[in-house]
């Protein structure tokens, strides 16, 4: 038996998330939050799958299209930030005593 949920499982968790989208702001005038949009998108692109699965092309198309704008209203569609991944060599180490002076001169012990 597969782990994927169902396709009504996958309607059932867009039809409520977005009965509490409108039961939190019912006017619409609040933005959702990356994490709802990223949610919506995983949903809509598992349903977009289970539909291709069974033949129907075109609605797996526009729900395709709809987890496409989730993804990147969430910020998912972006590349990761950039990282400094190369640096210089290190220079060699210098050995010093407990002082700090160069090893390296004449022995001052009498």
């Amino acid at each position: 038996m597969s782990n994927e949920p169902s396709a009504w499982h996958l309607r059932w968790d867009i039809a409520t998330t977005w009965a509490l989208v409108r039961f939190v702001s019912p006017l619409g005038d609040r933005a959702l939050r990356p994490e709802v949009h990223l949610f919506l998108a995983d949903r809509y692109g598992r349903l977009a799958e289970h539909h291709r699965k069974a033949g129907h092309h075109r609605r797996a198309l526009v729900l395709d299209r709809k987890a496409e704008e989730h993804l990147r209203l969430g910020g998912g569609d972006e590349p990761p930030p950039a990282v400094a991944v190369a640096m210089p060599v290190p220079r060699s180490p210098v050995p010093v005593d407990a002082i700090g002076r160069p090893l390296d001169g004449p022995d001052d012990a009498a």
